[in-house]
């Protein structure tokens, strides 16, 4: 992948419906190359899929917290380990969690949680600190996106906090 590729990419990932005589326009090279390029990136699977962002105001989230759950408290570690697993994919399944990961040591699972407000998160902390598989948890509110505000649909700069 060269600099035209990435910067093919970038034009893409702001809009991925932005015509290949434009991105050809910015870039300075000929629509056939960029689409020939974007279909390779397509076929080598550099490229997964276009979609659209959704903003998480029209599910009517306007708080965003990060989480760092502990799981634990079992007999044998491959019992933690193969639940933090399940626990994440459970996680995976609602719709108000944009990113899982997983640790490997200790048992954790980060998560950004998208909520109405502030109370609502903490209502949604509650009920996974329920869980007896959670040992721990930990959420952090997050008043400003710097980047990676694509995933949040939050704007550059925009203080989500007070």
């Amino acid at each position: 992948m060269d600099k035209l590729d990435r910067d093919i990419i970038r034009l893409l990932q702001r809009n991925a419906r932005m015509p290949f005589t434009k991105i050809a326009e910015e870039l300075g090279k000929p629509d056939t190359t960029i689409h020939f390029r974007t279909r390779q990136l397509v076929e080598k699977g550099i490229v997964k899929k276009f979609g659209a962002v959704i903003s998480p105001e029209s599910y009517e989230y306007t708080t965003a917290g990060l989480l760092e759950i502990e799981i634990g408290g079992h007999i044998l570690p491959e019992i933690s380990h193969d639940r933090t697993i399940s626990f994440a994919k459970e996680l995976a399944e609602q719709e108000q969690f944009l990113w899982i990961s997983v640790d490997k040591e200790p048992m954790k699972i980060h998560a950004l949680l998208m909520a109405r407000d502030e109370d609502d998160l903490d209502q949604r902390v509650q009920v996974i600190k329920k869980s007896p598989d959670v040992v721990n948890i930990s959420s952090t509110p997050l008043a400003t996106v710097v980047k990676g505000w694509e995933i949040t649909e939050t704007p550059q700069g925009r203080d989500t906090g007070e």
